[in-house]
């Protein structure tokens, strides 16, 4: 009865519209005020101690290093080199979305930030160049999906925390799965182009290309001190990301000179403000998942699945199906936080790699981005683009299906997600 309670709750206030972390708390706080001999204050201790960790330090610097990116000119110059070095070919646009997300992800680890920094300026200029609308918005939306894959991944961060795994091999986990996306997204943008005659743009120019990259070197830089530091052991992933945040508030304000004093307080406030939404979602999950553990689903949980099979490959698909359905309707950061305490122990006693398992939780999350009906990043995209949001979601179900393929091979074929923490350990 208290279970069913704690998830009913839970789903009757999502689909009221309620915030994700108001839901958590408060079939939390349902739970305990009317199930359990427990003083409600304990809610607000799980809250403060689920927050209370070094680690997620990373989180709010990541969020505030992309927003200074963001409007620091970052990424209209790594946008701008990208067309350089792919615009010419056929679909060379499109190929430039993928490059330009690649980047950008590798800067942020956020895939709604990579879909505004990249779409803003690339979903005006397909469409200026005869691109359609909503082909132009769903390749963003979908290349947005790279930010919590590719590291440095806010996503992979919490997963680590939640299921005591090194922060540095998830976030190396993550960069297999997501060059592979990536490549499979490039591949079907080029053949739906080809087939639509979205030709490419002018033609290559090696000295456009090395002025471009001279005027973005900074940028195209930055992920190389962020990744290069974590794993040369110069700094930890959580002080990387205070290095990505002074890093990019240096480049914005002292070299492109796009952040001027009287406007940082406000860049600041925005990214603080997105940092306050993902953190207050990480408390009230944690408190979520200390009713979970009190209720022993967990354990049940293990239980269950032990009981309706014993192959390691029928639990991954299920556990993928339950992810991707999760996807619909709720965010990457609630899911990993939610599911990772109810996964990992059936994970691990089904043989499979918490490492490899973290690949295929984030992987499948990142699908959930461009699934309906609750998809943020075709959302995030059909608001740039100015269109509605149903003929956005026709135009990418192309992408979905290359994604979700993307995703069993991942959660099939195990090396490409731990053959480069392996090989680096």
């Amino acid at each position: 009865m208290a279970t069913a309670f704690l998830f009913l709750s839970f789903f009757v206030m999502l689909f009221l519209g309620l915030p994700i972390a108001i839901c958590l708390g408060a079939s939390a706080l349902g739970y305990i005020v009317f199930f359990a001999n427990t003083p409600p204050l304990i809610i607000t201790q799980q809250i403060i101690s689920s927050v209370d960790k070094f680690t997620l330090m990373a989180v709010p610097f990541f969020v505030m290093a992309g927003v200074l990116m963001e409007f620091g000119g970052i990424s209209r110059r790594i946008v701008a080199f990208a067309k350089s070095i792919v615009g010419h070919f056929t679909g060379g646009l499109a190929l430039a979305v993928v490059v330009s997300s690649v980047f950008f992800a590798a800067m942020t680890g956020s895939g709604v930030a990579a879909t505004a920094a990249v779409g803003g300026i690339m979903i005006p200029s397909m469409v200026k160049s005869g691109y359609d609308q909503d082909f132009a918005c769903s390749l963003q939306a979908t290349a947005g999906i790279f930010g919590p894959l590719i590291p440095p991944s806010i996503v992979m961060v919490l997963y680590a925390i939640g299921a005591n795994q090194s922060v540095s091999d998830m976030l190396l986990a993550g960069i297999g799965p997501g060059l592979l996306q990536a490549l499979l997204v490039a591949l079907v943008a080029v053949l739906i182009c080809k087939k639509r005659g979205f030709r490419g743009e002018g033609h290559f120019s090696a000295k456009r290309a090395w002025a471009e990259f001279k005027d973005s070197f900074w940028a195209i830089l930055a992920p190389f001190i962020i990744l290069g530091g974590i794993y040369s052991g110069v700094f930890t992933p959580t002080e990387a990301a205070g290095v990505a945040c002074f890093y990019s508030l240096l480049i914005g304000l002292f070299i492109y000179r796009e952040i001027t004093f009287s406007s940082m307080f406000a860049v600041l406030a925005k990214a603080m403000q997105s940092a306050a939404g993902i953190m207050f979602i990480v408390g009230t999950s944690g408190a979520f998942a200390w009713v979970l553990t009190r209720e022993r689903i967990p354990g049940r949980a293990v239980q269950m699945f032990l009981g309706m099979t014993g192959s390691p490959a029928v639990f991954l698909i299920l556990a993928v199906a339950v992810l991707l359905i999760a996807g619909c309707f709720i965010d990457s950061v609630p899911i990993v936080t939610i599911f990772t305490p109810i996964f990992v122990p059936v994970a691990i006693k089904f043989g499979i790699s918490p490492v490899h398992f973290g690949a295929i939780m984030v992987s499948s999350t990142c699908v959930g981005l461009i699934t309906p009906p609750m998809g943020l990043n075709l959302f995030m995209a059909a608001s740039i683009g100015n269109r509605p949001t149903h003929s956005v979601i026709e135009e990418a179900r192309w992408f979905i299906a290359i994604t979700i393929i993307g995703l069993l091979m991942v959660t099939f074929i195990p090396p490409i997600a731990t053959f480069i923490p392996t090989v680096l350990k």
